[in-house]
């Protein structure tokens, strides 16, 4: 049976992908604050942890961003760019300031 193809309108979760997706190396630069977004190759998202904005992640195979600061959420919505909201508790438990 052939992998089933992503939708790029569900925002899957990183990770959930499988094998097949195309790793996503190439640099990318945060659309906040311009800065060059780490990499983790474990959850192929690249993140921005700039204090000024809070934690940003994209997930390149979705177009997809997450942020769990409201205001970068209405930002993001004001461009037509899809996100998702994290709970901030759900970064504190992984050691990262929102």
């Amino acid at each position: 049976m052939p992998r089933k193809k992503p939708d790029a309108d569900s925002c899957t979760p990183p990770g959930s992908a499988g094998a097949a997706a195309k790793e996503d190396r190439e640099a990318r630069l945060c659309i906040l604050c311009s800065k060059k977004m780490f990499f983790t190759k474990e959850m192929q998202v690249h993140v921005c942890l700039n204090k000024e904005h809070g934690v940003l992640a994209y997930y390149k195979l979705d177009d997809c961003y997450f942020t769990s600061r409201e205001d970068v959420g209405l930002k993001l919505a004001k461009e037509g760019r899809k996100f998702h909201m994290i709970e901030p508790d759900v970064l504190k438990m992984i050691g990262v300031e929102s």
